[in-house]
C-alpha cells in the first residue's frame, strides 16, 4: 500500500521494437530484455543457452543499434568466434533502451 506522502514511481518509457523477420512492432518498456520480449510474444527468434555461449540467437540490427545495451566481453567473444559482422548481436544479451529494428541473421 502506498502512503499519501510517498512519491509515485515514474512510469517506464515505452519504445518500439521492430522484428522485421516477423513483421512485428512491439511496444516495449525501456530496460526490458529481448529474452523477456520473445517470451511474451510469438517471435521466430530462437534461444539456446541464453548465456552468450552458443550463438543460436544471433540477430542483425537494422536500425537503432545505439538503443541496445552495450556489448559484454562474453558476447563479443562469441561474435568474433562466429566471424559475425559488426551489425550482429546475440539476442540473449540485449536490453532495449530505445527504438530498435532487428531481424534474424541469415
Amino acid at each position: 500500500m502506498m502512503l499519501a506522502h510517498e512519491p509515485r514511481p515514474e512510469p517506464r518509457k515505452v519504445v518500439k521494437l521492430r522484428i522485421a523477420t516477423d513483421a512485428l512492432e512491439i511496444p516495449v518498456e525501456v530496460g526490458t530484455t529481448l529474452q523477456e520480449v520473445c517470451a511474451a510474444n510469438e517471435t521466430s527468434i530462437i534461444f539456446g543457452c541464453r548465456k552468450a555461449c552458443c550463438g543460436a540467437c544471433i540477430i542483425r540490427v537494422i536500425e537503432g543499434g545505439e538503443n541496445l545495451s552495450g556489448l559484454a566481453d562474453s558476447e563479443q567473444t562469441v561474435l568474433e568466434v562466429l566471424g559475425a559482422d559488426a551489425d550482429r548481436r546475440l539476442a540473449c544479451q540485449c536490453t532495449v533502451l530505445g527504438d530498435v529494428t532487428i531481424e534474424i541473421a541469415g
